[in-house]
């Protein structure tokens, strides 16, 4: 439930793509028997890593002045978005327990 939120929020906004990760997620949660709660988080916190695109409202701002393409974002996000993957999904379950 870490992946799809990221690919989902480089074209909708943010609270979008969450809003569509989310039931599924909790869902998932509810049936495996397990806090939502860490669900839930892995949903939120996955769904505001929109870098890999300019259009991110803050990407927009330095999109035109920086004179950066879109490959530019693709190259330097595709690294950041795998860190904060990672720490997300390492994190999550020791800072809210299933």
């Amino acid at each position: 439930f870490c992946v799809l939120p990221v690919l989902l929020t480089q074209g909708l906004s943010n609270a979008a793509a969450a809003l569509v990760v989310l039931p599924i997620a909790l869902r998932s949660a509810e049936s495996l028997a397990v806090s939502p709660v860490s669900f839930g988080v892995a949903v939120m916190l996955s769904a505001s890593i929109s870098v890999l695109t300019p259009f991110e409202p803050s990407c927009i701002l330095v999109y035109g002045p920086g004179k950066y393409r879109f490959a530019d974002f693709v190259k330097v996000g595709s690294g950041l978005v795998l860190c904060s993957l990672a720490i997300i999904i390492v994190m999550v379950p020791v800072l809210w327990p299933f």
